[in-house]
């Protein structure tokens, strides 16, 4: 969408231009909205393309796309705070006149200049500023638009997972640019452990590329790093401390150990609504048969990014018994969303604390081959006469069912 908003902006630059500096000086809009027309902002302001958009050195529009910037300049997203503090630097040399100084008895738009002034000279001095500005800048200048447009463009662009193309979008690229630029900044502020991994690694490789290892220098190198490492005890704690955060949802409320197992689910909407139920009811694991899908839009759309506030597990149905023998030597009673002749009302089950639930195919149920593996297959009561509700339907209120049980074990308790 980037794309075509820039090549449409360079085309009818009075059209575009101007509902482009409108749009970002609404105060209204959303981090992903603002990210997007700062991206094409930088394109046409900062990039290979400004002579297509602005007229001359003094074109007004310049000032109108500053107001908008100006702002995100306090944003509380990094990538639109930086993106507004190359365009500012930018455009502030063409609305006010640096190279002549102010005198004590200023007027206010002398005043107002004073303050661009001052926004000016401290992302041109600052080196962090420099640096974050430098790699942004090599971006906006070396995208070239009109080769991504051309069918060879289009034709190059990667296919993912779900057979769909699936181009880098600008925005990624860009906060690519960021990363890099953070890390190289913060390098000594890297634990300790980290910075010794780095240099483990660039050794090995070097090694196996038969290159001299100049990522050490001497043995004195290693031997700093090795008075640095952490104590065993200051270790032990840091590693508690993960594991105290695995059991933990991203609310800080414990997860529950009930282990939703969708492998024999396919259907994209229902893994993402089930996924959803998980996070919300706080299950400790969703089993998936292909993890990628959380990719594809229609998960995310459905699922609300609830797959990155839960831990998801992917097992293929080819390894669905094993894995099953697996949980339940740890342990889990297996339970199988299934009607068969011994199934239990899922009112009168009483779930084990550590629970697996295991969903059957949309249509198919649970095959026999998983039976055999299943503690003890339950049912919903049902007072209509279709046969069986969506699978996803029913994940739902049995997850609600185990939770309800485990809510009232906690107050007795």
């Amino acid at each position: 969408m980037e794309v075509f908003l820039i090549q449409s902006t360079r085309i009818h630059p009075d059209v575009f231009g101007t509902c482009l500096i409108q749009d970002i000086q609404k105060p209204s809009l959303t981090l992903q909205q603002v990210s997007s027309l700062l991206v094409i902002g930088g394109n046409l302001t900062v990039g290979r393309y400004s002579c297509d958009f602005f007229r001359s050195s003094k074109d007004v529009r310049m000032k109108g796309f500053l107001v908008g910037a100006l702002p995100w300049l306090s944003s509380t997203q990094g990538f639109s705070r930086a993106i507004a503090q190359l365009l500012c630097h930018s455009l502030i040399p063409h609305v006010v006149d640096l190279s002549v100084e102010l005198y004590k008895e200023e007027t206010n738009q002398l005043k107002d200049e004073s303050v661009l002034r001052s926004v000016y000279t401290f992302l041109e001095e600052n080196s962090d500023m420099s640096r974050l500005r430098k790699k942004q800048e090599d971006f906006f200048q070396t995208y070239d638009v009109d080769s991504a447009t051309t069918l060879d463009g289009l034709l190059s662009i990667p296919v993912g997972d779900g057979e769909e193309a699936n181009p880098q979008h600008k925005i990624d690229a860009i906060k690519e640019c960021l990363a890099e630029t953070y890390d190289e900044a913060h390098v000594e502020d890297a634990p300790v452990w980290k910075q010794m991994e780095d240099l483990l690694i660039n050794a090995e490789c070097n090694q196996a590329s038969g290159e001299d290892n100049d990522g050490i220098k001497d043995e004195a190198q290693l031997v700093n790093f090795q008075r640095k490492i952490l104590p065993i005890d200051a270790l032990d704690l840091a590693m508690r401390s993960i594991n105290e955060q695995h059991l933990h949802n991203a609310a800080g409320k414990q997860k529950q150990k009930l282990v939703v197992c969708a492998t024999l689910v396919d259907k994209v909407p229902n893994l993402a609504g089930l996924a959803r139920t998980c996070e919300i009811f706080s299950a400790s694991t969703l089993v998936m048969p292909n993890v990628q899908i959380r990719k594809q839009d229609d998960f995310k759309s459905i699922s609300a990014s609830a797959d990155g506030w839960i831990d998801l597990e992917e097992v293929k149905e080819g390894d669905l018994l094993g894995w099953l023998h697996q949980k339940k030597s740890e342990g889990y009673s297996i339970v199988g969303l299934e009607q068969t002749a011994s199934s239990k009302c899922l009112t009168r089950m009483k779930f084990s604390e550590k629970t697996v639930l295991l969903l059957g195919k949309e249509k198919e149920g649970i095959p026999i081959e998983f039976l055999s593996a299943v503690d003890q297959c339950i049912e919903i009561p049902q007072l209509g006469i279709i046969r069986s509700l969506n699978v996803h339907v029913s994940g739902a209120i049995t997850v609600w069912e185990y939770t309800k049980q485990q809510l009232k074990k906690g107050r007795k308790k």
